[in-house]
C-alpha cells in the first residue's frame, strides 16, 4: 500500500488542450505526497505525449495507463481505481480545476473523520480553464438518501473511499452519463457514510460544447431507471 491516502483518477481523450494547464494545477497541489493515475482512453493527438514530457514535482506518484481501444469514461475509471495505491480516490477531469489547497483540505477532513466514506463540497463554475473566470456556484444540500435519489449531490470531484466502491463493484460501464449517479445511490443504499464539507475545492468548467442535447437526453434515462432501482 501507498504512503498516499489519496489518489487522483483522470481519465483522457484528446485533452492536449486541456492538460499543460491542467498538469501545472497538479503540480501546485499544497498536499505534498499523492498520487495520479491516467487512463488514456486511445487519443489520437499528443495528450500521450504531453503527461510522459511532463515532470512531476517530487512528492508525486504518477502513473499512465494506455488503452489499446477507444474506452468509455467508466471503463477508464474503473482501471484507474484498480490500479490506484490510495486508500481514497478523486476524480479530476482534464479541463476542470482544483485549487492549490484542495486535496490538503480534503486530508485533513480524512484524518478528522476516518468514518466517512464520500465527502463532497461546493464548486465554483468556470468559463474558461481559468480560476478567475468563475461564472456560477453550486451547492449541494445536505445528504439524505431521499434527496439523492432526487438530486446527484456530490459535484464534480467528491472523494470516495477506495474500498467503498470496491465492495459497489465498480462503476457499471453499460452507462454511457450516469454512472457515477448510480455508484452514489449504491453506497446511499448499503449504508455508507456520507458528509458535505463547506470548502470550495475546485472549479468545474462548464462549456457549452460538452453536452450535446442527445447525451442530455441518454442521461436522463439514465437517471430514471438508477433512481428506479435504488429507491
Amino acid at each position: 500500500m501507498s504512503k498516499n491516502k489519496i489518489s487522483v483518477i483522470c481519465s483522457v481523450y484528446n485533452s492536449s488542450q486541456w492538460l499543460p494547464l491542467y498538469l501545472e494545477a497538479v503540480n501546485k497541489q499544497l498536499e505534498k505526497n499523492f498520487e495520479i493515475v491516467f487512463v488514456d482512453a486511445n487519443s489520437t493527438d499528443n495528450s500521450v505525449q504531453l503527461i510522459c514530457d511532463f515532470e512531476f514535482r517530487e512528492g508525486i506518484e504518477a502513473t499512465l495507463i494506455k488503452s489499446e481501444e477507444r474506452i468509455g469514461i467508466y471503463t477508464a475509471w474503473n482501471r484507474a481505481i484498480k490500479e490506484a495505491q490510495g486508500q481514497y480516490v478523486i476524480n479530476w477531469n482534464t479541463d476542470d480545476l482544483i485549487y492549490p489547497s484542495g486535496l490538503q483540505i480534503y486530508n485533513q477532513y480524512i484524518e478528522k473523520y476516518p468514518e466517512i466514506d464520500f465527502f463532497y463540497s461546493p464548486c465554483c463554475t468556470i468559463g474558461s480553464q481559468n480560476f478567475d473566470d468563475i461564472t456560477g456556484f453550486r451547492n449541494w444540500p445536505q445528504y439524505s438518501h431521499e434527496i439523492l435519489l432526487r438530486l446527484c449531490l456530490g459535484g464534480p470531484f467528491p472523494l470516495v473511499k477506495k474500498s467503498a466502491i470496491e465492495e459497489c463493484g465498480f462503476f457499471k460501464e453499460k452507462y454511457l452519463s450516469s454512472g457515477d449517479y448510480e455508484m452514489w445511490l449504491n453506497l446511499s443504499k448499503r449504508g455508507f457514510k456520507f458528509k458535505k464539507i463547506p470548502d470550495i475545492i475546485g472549479c468545474f468548467y462548464q462549456r457549452e460544447d460538452s453536452v450535446s442535447m442527445d447525451n442530455l437526453k441518454i442521461a436522463q434515462e439514465e437517471d430514471r431507471e438508477i433512481q428506479q432501482l435504488h429507491k
